[in-house]
């Protein structure tokens, strides 16, 4: 779904891939694209999609699907992709071929048949990037490595590194890093099962604002629900909603399962 619109962008995942775009209103298909590669990823906002492939990153301009920008991406890498989201600059992250490298590229700018301007590329890591993240206004760009102790944060305009977050001395996976809509916070969450809270203002208000468990050894999701609430999505089918504050105290205000999940048996009898 892009945003609260009636646009609903549809994956076709056998050959060949394609991606549509479905007006939900008038009940029928406005666009399509053809890949030759499987389609990994989608990031999109109001006027764009970012279709992550086995090799690059297609940027595609909304109703119409066409093309405006290519990004080159490590063949086999993860399927990294951040899109910021406000009106204006619509800044794109992604992985770089350099290992531990992400790249940045403008493409507010870019129309059908332009040529893509080079991207700048960050060295953030030693180890393979695992997870990228950037602000609503592209203005600061957050990333993780294999080793998922830290998270760093970067100034995407100076390239410059704001501060290491540390999210624990244990190596974890980290699945989801999220600025809320203002980049005054960020959040993540790893295999551990762990929501980190960090508050995010200026260059040296770097804070650990709270920690909560929500379900270990499960894929999630994380994401603000206000600059005091945050929320986990899990691949087990539940529903996690944390409320805390600047203080540093944090409860779960609210747990859901929000999809039955059984063996096979439980539906065949």
């Amino acid at each position: 779904m892009v945003f609260r619109t009636n646009w609903l962008l549809v994956v076709k995942a056998r050959r060949p891939c394609a991606l549509l775009l479905l007006d939900d209103q008038q009940r029928a298909f406005r666009a399509e694209v053809l890949f030759k590669s499987p389609i990994r990823a989608l990031r999109a906002r109001r006027d764009k999609v970012a279709v992550v492939l086995s090799s690059s990153i297609q940027v595609l301009s909304l109703p119409s699907l066409q093309r405006v920008a290519l990004v080159r991406t490590p063949t086999g890498s993860r399927p990294l992709c951040a899109l910021s989201t406000e009106s204006g600059a619509a800044l794109l992250a992604a992985p770089a071929p350099r290992k531990g490298s992400a790249q940045l590229l403008d493409v507010s700018r870019a129309v059908k048949g332009a040529q893509s301007s080079s991207p700048a590329v960050l060295g953030c890591h030693q180890s393979e990037l695992v997870c990228i993240g950037l602000s609503a206004n592209g203005a600061k760009l957050a990333t993780a490595s294999a080793r998922g102790t830290i998270i760093r944060l970067w100034d995407t305009a100076s390239k410059q590194m704001l501060h290491e977050l540390r999210r624990g001395s244990d190596y974890a996976n980290v699945y989801c890093i999220k600025f809320n809509p203002g980049g005054t916070l960020v959040c993540c969450v790893s295999d551990t099962g762990t929501l980190h809270v960090w508050a995010a203002r200026g260059s040296s208000a770097h804070a650990h604002v709270a920690a909560a468990g929500a379900a270990p050894d499960t894929r999630a999701l994380c994401a603000f629900a206000g600059d005091d609430q945050a929320v986990v999505i899990c691949e087990d089918g539940t529903f996690h909603k944390f409320t805390f504050s600047a203080e540093g105290s944090c409860h779960r205000s609210e747990f859901e399962y929000f999809m039955q999940v059984g063996d096979d048996d439980e539906f065949l009898q």
